[in-house]
């Protein structure tokens, strides 16, 4: 087979695509870290999207079974008392989050995310809009090759 300088610009440009979506798939030299970091940034993005939808089943599926949520001024919570906590809001309010991821870092099957958050709490039987504002820490478990909150603290900024 005879190779002129079309063909080999065309095989260049395919090695390329090649290696540039291996790259993106963490693959072919990519960095694995940093594909888990975007990973539980989706998985941020998806609890984010399940809170505002009110949809509690989507929202517990973000924690691990033995969660320890510590908030602001409350005792610490487990993982049911999250729920039952979460579930009364949602019957109240309508209720909006918005979050600030300032660091994702991920080592073997354990991470960490740090940044802020803001819940805004609208009464259904009508009155004044409520608004939360927060810093977080999340201790990130990656449990059956799917990353879940273990453990979570915030506090006010």
């Amino acid at each position: 087979m005879r190779i002129n300088k079309r063909t080999c610009a065309n095989l260049f440009c395919v090695s390329i695509l090649i290696l540039c979506s291996a790259s993106q798939n963490g693959s072919a030299g990519g960095d694995p870290l940093l594909s888990e970091e975007k990973t539980i940034e989706a998985s941020i993005s998806e609890f984010v999207k399940a809170y505002n939808e009110g949809n509690l089943e989507r929202v517990l599926a973000y924690y691990t079974e033995d969660l320890i949520k510590v908030r602001q001024g409350g005792p610490a919570e487990t993982k049911a008392e999250t729920a039952k906590r979460v579930a009364g809001v949602f019957d109240k309010f309508r209720s909006r989050v918005d979050v600030n991821n300032d660091e994702i870092r991920v080592s073997g099957e354990m991470a960490y995310t740090r940044g802020s958050f803001r819940v805004t709490l609208t009464p259904k039987a009508g009155g004044e809009t409520q608004v939360i504002e927060r810093r977080y820490l999340e201790i990130w478990r990656k449990e059956n090759g799917r990353w879940r909150v273990a453990r979570t603290m915030d506090n006010t900024r």
